[in-house]
């Protein structure tokens, strides 16, 4: 029997009911998945100075939803490390045509979607609640976002700066947070 935990997020009560355990069917001989990174994507795989030298080049970052490939090494790094699986909790997940985007960069770089957290307003934390009211199970987990609206999951925040993005010193700490499972 597994056991259940209540999270309270100051506006409502969530209910984590029994844990489970479950399988990323991408992965060989369908190996477990207790390990999330929730990914914003402005200010994580894309960044404002970079922008800014893309845009006097005539290219426009947001528009084109074009993001910053040294983010996105970093973010493989983590992928890869530690096996965990990317849960889209971006205002991208919103956007179907930045949310087809996302998914083509992330799979230019050996790199899938998992899943994206419902949207139901509030805080990007009350999302990432309700993300694991649907899903329960014994996770560990990072948030990779540029913003701190995280409720009761600030310890689990690795903040980035909307001017750099994702550096090796967050890619690092979400490491560190999420431990390694490879080598």
């Amino acid at each position: 029997m597994g056991k259940t935990s209540v999270i309270t997020t100051g506006r409502r009560c969530v209910r984590l009911l029994s844990v489970q355990q479950y399988i990323n069917p991408a992965s060989e001989g369908g190996q477990a998945v207790n390990k999330v990174i929730f990914l914003d994507v402005d200010g994580v795989l894309n960044n404002g100075t970079w922008a800014i030298e893309m845009f006097d080049k005539g290219i426009r970052v947001y528009h084109d939803d074009l993001l910053y490939e040294p983010s996105l090494g970093q973010l493989k790094r983590i992928v890869e490390v530690t096996d965990a699986v990317i849960v889209v909790s971006s205002s991208w997940r919103q956007i179907p045509i930045a949310y087809l985007h996302l998914k083509e960069w992330l799979e230019k770089f050996g790199m899938e979607i998992f899943d994206k957290t419902p949207y139901v307003g509030g805080e990007r934390g009350d999302d990432i609640t309700a993300w694991f009211n649907r899903h329960p199970g014994d996770w560990k987990y990072v948030i990779l976002d540029d913003d701190d609206d995280m409720g009761i999951h600030m310890p689990h925040l690795v903040r980035t700066s909307f001017d750099e993005g994702l550096t090796t010193k967050e890619a690092d700490r979400c490491i560190e947070m999420l431990g390694a499972e490879k080598g």
